[in-house]
């Protein structure tokens, strides 16, 4: 499925009491400098002080290693070896997450989605020595260096290649964690080294791509800054961005623009919108924010009656027109009706529990009662006792027994066997790590701790071992080229909605 809408004459509401608040918010900046820790020219390995004394010359190409992800803002300071330069020196420039990046033809690439995220950066030296600070940020290990062109009469010296990164994330409100292997303590260190790439002026879903708010990656990153940053302010932020960035009817947009100033994408994902009162909630249940909650509870509320109101039928099934306005994974072929209407239940519970904290009392009873009748409509509708499992529209998935077991609908007893004829039926498999966290997730709320464990170590332990620093946004194991977008080489290889092994290992191994 992709992601592009253009409604005529969009004009999101701007809620400007809300959008204050959350401006009040905004993070400083914390930076750190750094060097590469390796350079490769061809098959020679270089420190930083030896490149600083190799000449480069036209078509020559030096490959900077900074030994761990970065975000930021890269400064070269260049000089000239030979004779006065005569011409301007022209370097072009290939910024990557990882290598695969690297060995890809963007002058090749077909894929949907814009070129202009692939990382690149063309610039002239017309003076040397020279200093240079590249304005734009970049998210990165890698930096490929090609001389294009200087002159016959001099080559080009490259002094220095500094980073300043940045991230509003604070390490002094990690933790210490005692963990009981070196395989745990790797998956969960990648998981803080995500995260924390993604912290940012909000929780931004990659800070390759998109740089900004999904409503989906929120939650989970909040899930996980609650055990690790601790960056309470800033998901306080990110709920009042998207509350005060709202469609016309109300409905939140699946993603929030934050430059030059907030505002909605033209993008509605029921399943995302669900996800709000959902994430108010478990904020709150951390800090017990009353401002938050009186700002917040009619927002949220909106998006569950709007679902109430448009998106079920009178037997209390996902319409067939709103189930292709769910994400739930990257899959052409998924049916997503029964996980949908699993979101949509784990939503009624949370406006219930909404409703209790701000005493209205019998909203809330009516919440839970419409959430009863779905999951006895769900049961109805969707499982298949010949089966042992529940189907969506005649198909097996794993995403639907993930769903309809987090929504309670799916009988604890029968979990098992649920997930056993799921897995091996031939439907469609899953492709982020937004998807395999809620199936970890439901695995262990399910009682199938051990199944849950192996599959956390054997999937994100998967892209530790293929190299990964920063987890992925996409991650099929078998195959490094997997892409939702026709191309890896707009993939991002730190993405948000792949943060939670951090928050898993805590909430359930440790």
């Amino acid at each position: 499925m992709k992601l592009i809408s253009i409604i005529p004459g969009f004009e999101p509401k701007q809620d400007a009491a809300l959008l204050d608040k959350a401006e009040a918010l905004r993070p400083s900046l914390v930076h750190t400098f750094h060097e590469p820790v390796r350079c490769l020219k061809g098959d020679r390995d270089l420190s930083m002080e030896e490149l600083a004394g190799t000449p480069l010359g036209k078509g020559e190409r030096v490959l900077l290693d900074y030994g761990r992800h970065l975000v930021g803002r890269l400064s070269l300071r260049l000089n000239a070896s030979g004779a006065h330069p005569d011409a301007p020196a022209m370097l072009r420039m290939a910024f990557a997450e990882t290598l695969q990046e690297l060995e890809g033809d963007p002058e090749a690439y077909g894929g949907w989605l814009s070129s202009s995220w692939i990382q690149r950066e063309q610039i002239f030296a017309d003076v040397l020595p020279c200093e240079i600070a590249l304005p734009r940020r970049f998210a990165f290990r890698y930096v490929c260096v090609t001389v294009v062109d200087t002159s016959p009469k001099y080559a080009l010296l490259i002094a220095d290649a500094v980073c300043r990164a940045e991230t509003s994330a604070d390490e002094s409100a990690l933790r210490e964690r005692a963990f009981p292997d070196e395989e745990l303590r790797r998956i969960y260190d990648i998981s803080l080294a995500t995260l924390k790439a993604c912290t940012q002026e909000v929780l931004e879903d990659g800070p390759k791509r998109d740089q900004r708010l999904w409503l989906g990656d929120l939650r989970l990153q909040a899930l996980t800054t609650y055990r690790t940053f601790r960056s309470f302010d800033l998901v306080k932020r990110c709920l009042y961005l998207f509350a005060g960035t709202r469609f016309p009817d109300g409905r939140m947009s699946a993603n929030v623009f934050t430059r030059p100033s907030p505002c909605a994408d033209d993008t509605f994902l029921l399943d995302y919108a669900l996800m709000y009162p959902i994430s108010l909630l478990e904020y709150l249940e951390e800090t017990g924010d009353s401002e938050a909650l009186l700002d917040l509870y009619a927002p949220a509320l909106e998006q569950v009656d709007w679902a109430i109101e448009n998106a079920v039928d009178e037997e209390g099934i996902l319409t067939p027109e709103q189930k292709e306005q769910c994400f739930i994974d990257w899959s052409d072929s998924l049916s997503r009706t029964a996980s949908c209407q699993g979101v949509l239940i784990c939503a009624l519970d949370a406006a219930a529990a909404l409703c209790d904290r701000y005493g209205e009392r019998d909203r809330g009873k009516r919440y839970r009662l419409k959430a009863r009748a779905m999951r006895r409509a769900s049961l109805e509708r969707f499982y298949a006792p010949e089966e042992g499992c529940f189907l969506s529209d005649g198909q097996i998935s794993i995403h639907s027994q993930v769903w309809m077991t987090l929504a309670g609908v799916m009988p604890k007893d029968g979990a098992a066997r649920a997930f056993d004829r799921a897995e091996a039926a031939p439907g469609p498999g899953m492709l982020t790590p937004y998807m395999h966290h809620y199936y970890v997730s439901a695995l262990w709320e399910a009682g199938l701790g051990d199944q849950a464990e192996k599959h956390l170590r054997d999937y994100w332990g998967g892209m530790a071992r293929a190299g990964a620093d920063t987890y992925w946004e996409c991650y099929v194991p078998g195959d490094l080229s997997a892409s939702p977008y026709d191309s890896p080489l707009v993939n991002s290889y730190c993405h948000a909605w792949s943060c939670t092994p951090a928050y898993l290992i805590d909430r359930y191994l440790l």
